[in-house]
């Protein structure tokens, strides 16, 4: 499959190595396609570098590693309807301030014909493409107005590694997914690495499914 990955930081590099190596044609999305960084990152990521705009046009899927302040003025530049997109983005002042516009309701709204599914925004870069590393159960969420889109998404993730994906349903619900990031930033102070997750243990069991 064709896919975008918009963002060259660590998201988006562990995002294109790990779809590089499932044998999808990636290219990544980049501010500036020929600078010395994003002609590295991609050669680590086995993937091509282009601007976000000739990115997005080579994939049937996108992926959002973007800020989630840039996000739709880069968007905006895009061809993007009809397309998947798995949005990862979150406001990098969600640290400090509370979210007032949810980042994935609002590029939905931007965008209408965007197929959006939220997933993926509040593990560490390293665990999204590596969910084993932790050697236990560990919980994954997804959000999502388009049903098709989603179960997609899920099959890309359970790829990845994944068991325990939780759908928490239409994409209102991806508004607690994105107000988890003060915690996350909280815990990864408190332990001083980005090695953990979330796992939500059940009276069914730890290892649900969608």
């Amino acid at each position: 499959m064709r896919i975008a990955v918009l963002g060259t930081g660590q998201v988006g590099s562990a995002l294109a190595g790990k779809l590089a190596a499932l044998r999808h044609d990636v290219v990544l999305g980049s501010r500036d396609p020929a600078s010395a960084r994003a002609q590295s990152v991609a050669s680590a990521a086995g993937a091509r570098v282009a601007s976000y705009a000739e990115a997005a046009a080579h994939g049937e899927w996108l992926v959002n590693a973007l800020p989630g302040e840039e996000a739709i003025g880069i968007l905006s530049a895009c061809a993007v309807d009809g397309k998947i997109m798995v949005d990862i983005a979150n406001y990098n002042s969600a640290v400090d301030q509370p979210i007032l516009i949810p980042i994935g309701e609002a590029i939905q709204a931007a965008f209408p014909k965007l197929r959006l599914v939220k997933a993926l925004n509040s593990v560490s870069a390293h665990l999204m493409v590596d969910p084993v590393a932790l050697g236990r159960p560990h919980s994954v969420f997804v959000a999502s107005n388009d049903l098709s889109a989603k179960a997609e998404v899920v099959e890309l993730l359970r790829s990845f590694g994944w068991q325990d994906i939780i759908d928490l349903g239409p994409l209102a619900e991806a508004r607690a997914m994105e107000q988890l990031i003060p915690l996350w930033m909280a815990l990864e102070r408190r332990f001083g690495h980005p090695g953990f997750n979330l796992a939500v243990i059940r009276e069914d069991g730890p290892a649900g499914g969608a």
